[in-house]
């Protein structure tokens, strides 16, 4: 009698295994995370970078200079403005490292404030969920699509 197992045997077992790893790969779509976790990633630095605004507009009773806002909350009109790139007088209210960290490509920040103060700070998206949330709380200019705080 012989021991161990037939060839036929062993690739039926491989054949599972494959089976079951691309089902789990399928399943957790490792691509879709990493989108997610962009999108949280830049929701967060929005509202940061929102949340020094207010803080400006707090201490110093005017709203700041931002190099490229726009002068109304209006998305499409905040995300055809361009990028925030230069917000010097944000200086005390921004760390250097996340001045940098909202340049980097796909991390931008699109800003409006409009004359009654109110500001609203734009982010790129990219994962189904975000989306989803695009047609109410955002603007779509092609090819890309935007969310903005406040919602």
């Amino acid at each position: 009698m012989r021991k161990g197992f037939t060839l036929v045997e062993v690739l039926l077992v491989l054949f599972i295994i494959g089976i079951i790893s691309v089902a789990i790969i399928l399943t957790i779509n490792p691509v879709e995370q990493l989108r997610k976790t962009k999108d949280a990633s830049n929701k967060i630095n929005a509202g940061t970078f929102l949340n020094a605004v207010s803080r400006y507009q707090a201490v110093e009773e005017k709203s700041p200079i931002i190099v490229n806002s726009s002068a109304t909350v209006n998305c499409q009109n905040i995300i055809n403005a361009g990028p925030v790139y230069d917000f010097t007088s944000l200086r005390n209210e921004i760390s250097d490292w996340f001045s940098l960290q909202i340049t980097l490509s796909g991390s931008e920040l699109y800003a409006g404030i409009d004359k009654d103060g109110r500001a609203k700070v734009c982010y790129k998206v990219d994962s189904l969920v975000s989306l989803s949330k695009v047609s109410q709380n955002g603007c779509n200019i092609f090819p890309s699509s935007y969310l903005c705080l406040p919602e």
